[in-house]
């Protein structure tokens, strides 16, 4: 494992989305799962849980097996606790990942699709109170590529934060995740820290995390702190399968806690590097594209680096890419006009989308990484500003 993590690349040899991001110390807390034989969730889970949570500045963490079945459980939870109804309208911003937005749907919600705000790219709240209407209860949060979303902009709304980009950034001091009621987080390969794949629910609610621990394993009281009150409750049931919930099955391993154990001690230090990145890149290409530097009151967590282009968006990512410069479009860019955004029930989008339109048709990304630094940038400038003047 010599060399892993890598924590170095040279820009010479290109400029990947995704870089190596586990060493030798995730290898052997692996195989020491491996050895002991207790492999499915367990005490490793745990610690990474009150591990995490504690870094947001929560009170419970709830793992699960993927950033997009966190937002499902998220959502799943608000209904069964009552603090959300069927047909209940949440909104959500058009330029995000599509597992932000189908859960809603999926849990008996009704997604409504408004703009993006074309300086943060995160849910714009000029277009959340033009889409408000009678049942609009909530609004999840999208914390896009890491730059924090407006949270004091949602007035009376539930606000529930999808975080799965943002690991480390913060909003008026306060880290992302411990704001909303509840948020959600990836730990996809890709992600700042990764548990190859992973996700996590923090909230500072233990009802509602009791509720997300039954969701997340059959409805199963099992891991719930309240597991002796419905047990006396339920007297006719064999409290070891006792089941209080209409439940899934998205449980992490205890590889999965191993690794985001080690992963949480290296986020510091790599989190300062993406956002020294991000910081110098936005200075760096400001003259040849559209960036988007870090919001007054927010520390942004530089998930990958966005951009948007006055020319052929085509054509650019073609250049990046011949030079070993990966290129992605944003997120999922407008959602509304994805084939999938028909067969979402219920789902509608009420006001105009011009800034998710641009996403849409003009913007992408490149990826951002600690291994990353000025000399990375120097190199995506001179690219672009070739690109720019053929």
């Amino acid at each position: 494992m010599a060399g892993h993590p890598v924590e170095h690349a040279d820009p010479d040899r290109g400029h990947p989305l995704v870089l190596s991001p586990y060493g030798a110390e995730e290898v052997i807390g692996a195989i020491e799962v491996l050895l002991s034989t207790r492999v499915t969730m367990g005490e490793r889970v745990r610690a990474f849980e009150e591990e995490w949570a504690r870094y947001c500045g929560s009170g419970h963490g709830v793992m699960v097996n993927s950033g997009s079945s966190a937002v499902l459980l998220m959502l799943a939870a608000m209904v069964e606790t009552g603090q959300l109804q069927p047909g209940d309208e949440v909104l959500c911003p058009a330029v995000t990942w599509s597992t932000s937005l189908f859960p809603i749907a999926q849990c008996g919600l009704v997604p409504v699709v408004v703009d993006v705000d074309p300086k943060t790219l995160c849910i714009s709240p000029k277009s959340v109170r033009e889409a408000r209407g009678p049942r609009t209860r909530a609004v999840l949060a999208v914390h896009l590529l890491g730059q924090p979303a407006d949270m004091a902009a949602f007035d009376d709304l539930i606000v529930l934060e999808d975080a799965c980009g943002a690991h480390g950034a913060m909003y008026q001091g306060r880290r992302v995740g411990g704001i909303g009621r509840a948020a959600a987080f990836s730990f996809f390969f890709s992600h700042h820290i990764s548990t190859i794949e992973g996700g996590m629910i923090v909230t500072e609610d233990r009802a509602f995390a009791d509720t997300l621990r039954s969701l997340r394993a059959h409805g199963w009281v099992r891991e719930r702190s309240d597991r002796a009150d419905w047990a006396a409750r339920c007297p006719q049931v064999d409290p070891r399968f006792l089941f209080v919930s209409s439940g899934y099955n998205l449980r992490p391993t205890e590889i999965a806690g191993a690794f985001g154990l080690v992963q949480a001690r290296r986020l510091p230090a790599w989190l300062e590097r993406r956002r020294a990145n991000h910081a110098a890149w936005c200075a760096e290409l400001a003259s040849l594209v559209e960036v988007f530097p870090e919001a007054p009151g927010t520390e942004h967590a530089g998930f990958a680096f966005p951009m948007i282009t006055s020319g052929d968006r085509a054509s650019l990512m073609a250049a990046l890419e011949a030079e070993g410069i990966e290129t992605r479009p944003i997120s999922g860019s407008n959602l509304v006009r994805q084939p999938a955004f028909e067969r979402v029930v219920g789902a509608r989008a009420p006001v105009p989308l011009p800034v998710a339109d641009r996403v849409h048709t003009h913007g992408l990304f490149v990826g951002n990484h600690h291994a990353f630094g000025p000399a990375h940038g120097a190199r995506l400038r001179r690219i672009i500003e070739r690109w720019s003047q053929a």
